[in-house]
């Protein structure tokens, strides 16, 4: 009798958090949005940055018909040439209050990526022509273009650009040192710039003192970095996308020093990177400390594509509106719609995911059973890190987490 009520008692909380676990359409009638940012000045308000070319701003949910800032058309590469192109990062400088400057990260008229600062003229409104160009990337291919930036704890700027694209990385720039594709770069855009540059090289980046490596570099191993994020101890999560087999999440913890090797393209996900898609082709899993005998950091999660994936990083949730999320991890596939959740446990001084569960059910039941064709290009959090937001790409809107 005891355990027959247990059994009933650990089924009704499984429902109850199904149910909390919903999601409602917030903010309708984008155009390719891949990614929001709230105004640091106003919680109220939030910027969302459309694929085509445009910031749109949205006032308590409103969605203003003037843009805040739209490209220049006359050196910007529009999604419709390569679907990974556009305009594909925003974020505010850490002393946007006094300076209003604010950075964007498009690819030109070339299909190079193009890091620029620009100036706030009003609260809902700036203009192209504020433009400065912070840094330039040549870029071979049309896709992996990364387009995430984020300012750390530390003010610094850091920025992910891809491994340059094609596939397989065929020049080897992941593991290439000398080049800035494939890998995550720190920059300081808020100090004086150093001489022949537009920013300045922070002193404690790892490589500043080698010859053969680019100093901007802050980790490498990267094939395209799709959204990554800080959470309050300091710590990098990111979402890399893989080739054809295995999508993977990186931790890089908390006090580190930077240098980390995510092992693209010797590696993909936790296994030797292999071409082709068979699962019966698939390499032996290898466990982080073999990773970490060949000089490379293991990702804390993978997972297999089925048979498309293309892994969009999220956030670690530290808030108390969702009680089901706390203290996980939560991320998303971009082809298939997908949600999963993790937690972190540590065993053999190695940390890995633990306890993985898969939303995707739940969250497609609050639409009908059509959220599993959510095209998910990025999560979003509020200022106070409670409310948490999906980025819908595909059907041009912004969906809030319900909190039930």
């Amino acid at each position: 009798m005891a355990r027959h009520i247990a059994v009933l008692l650990a089924l009704a909380l499984a429902a109850a958090i199904a149910r909390a676990q919903r999601v409602e359409a917030w903010i309708a009638g984008l155009e390719k949005p891949c990614a929001m940012a709230f105004d640091p000045t106003d919680a109220s308000r939030l910027f969302v940055v459309e694929q085509t070319g445009r910031v749109r701003v949205a006032e308590d949910g409103n969605l203003l018909d003037a843009p805040f800032i739209a490209v220049d058309p006359d050196n910007f590469t529009t999604p419709d040439s390569n679907w990974e192109r556009g305009l594909l990062g925003l974020a505010f400088d850490p002393g946007y209050a006094d300076n209003k400057r604010f950075y964007l990260y498009y690819t030109d008229k070339g299909g190079d990526v193009v890091l620029s600062r620009f100036t706030a003229e009003s609260p809902k409104a700036a203009d192209w022509s504020s433009e400065q160009v912070i840094l330039k990337i040549n870029e071979p291919y049309g896709n992996h273009n990364g387009g995430c930036i984020r300012f750390g704890p530390d003010g610094l700027l850091y920025l992910g650009p891809g491994d340059g694209g094609s596939a397989n990385d065929p020049k080897g720039n992941g593991q290439n040192l000398d080049t800035l594709l494939g890998k995550i770069v720190r920059i300081d855009v808020t100090s004086d710039p150093d001489p022949g540059l537009a920013y300045a090289i922070p002193k404690d980046n790892p490589f500043v003192d080698r010859d053969d490596a680019r100093p901007e570099i802050w980790a490498y191993g990267l094939r395209n970095p799709w959204r990554f994020e800080f959470d309050s101890k300091g710590r990098l999560w990111i979402g890399d996308v893989g080739q054809n087999r295995f999508e993977e999440i990186d931790l890089q913890p908390e006090g580190s020093k930077g240098g980390e090797n995510y092992g693209w393209n010797t590696m993909e996900g936790l296994g030797e990177f292999r071409e082709g898609r068979s699962r019966q082709d698939d390499p032996a899993r290898l466990r982080p400390a073999e990773h970490a005998e060949r000089g490379l950091v293991a990702p804390i999660h993978e997972y297999r594509q089925s048979p498309v994936g293309s892994v969009t990083g999220g956030y670690f949730y530290e808030g108390t509106k969702y009680t089901w999320l706390r203290n996980r991890y939560i991320c998303a596939d971009f082809m298939t719609g997908q949600v999963w959740s993790f937690r972190l446990r540590t065993r053999d001084g190695f940390t890995t995911a633990d306890d993985v569960a898969d939303h995707t059910g739940p969250l497609g039941a609050s639409f009908g059973g059509r959220g599993s064709a959510l095209a998910i290009a990025s999560f979003g959090l509020s200022p106070d890190g409670q409310t948490l937001y999906i980025v819908d790409h595909n059907a041009g809107r912004i969906l809030r987490f319900i909190d039930e």
